[in-house]
């Protein structure tokens, strides 16, 4: 019995030991991978889901420049992959303003009034400045 134990206790160090030599091995490749994507002109993501160029790299700050323009910097370590920008694709963008149309002209034809909403929101709001005023 006592044979039996210490068999399993041997396996079992052994099993824990390649698992964290395995876990260890591919956090490097995946460092590595990281690292060689970032370079000049090379559209990244970051971990937080921004994406953008790098435009400059100082030491362990990396500058992103936005799709607007925008340039933020960011830690090295922030940046997970290389990866371009997922737009949608023309077809879609086409289909979206149809969409918009269409909803559009059905609350014309309805006679609803898109700006009615707003009209009385900006009454409520002078009705109240007058009431507090008295």
């Amino acid at each position: 019995m006592g044979v039996e134990l210490i068999l399993i206790l041997v396996v079992m160090v052994g099993l824990f030991w390649w698992m964290s030599r395995s876990a260890r091995k591919q956090q490097e490749r995946m460092k590595e991978q990281r690292d060689a994507a970032i370079a000049l002109g090379t559209t990244v993501m970051t971990n937080g889901g921004f994406f953008g160029t790098v435009v400059d790299i100082d030491g362990d700050a990396v500058t992103l420049e936005s799709p607007s323009g925008v340039e933020t910097v960011w830690l090295r370590s922030a940046i997970a992959q290389a990866m371009d920008i997922p737009f949608a694709p023309a077809e879609e963008d086409e289909r979206g303003a149809e969409d918009d149309t269409q909803q559009e002209a059905t609350a014309t034809a309805s006679g609803e009034d898109a700006a009615a909403p707003a009209s009385s929101a900006a009454e409520d709001l002078a009705s109240s400045s007058e009431n507090e005023d008295k």
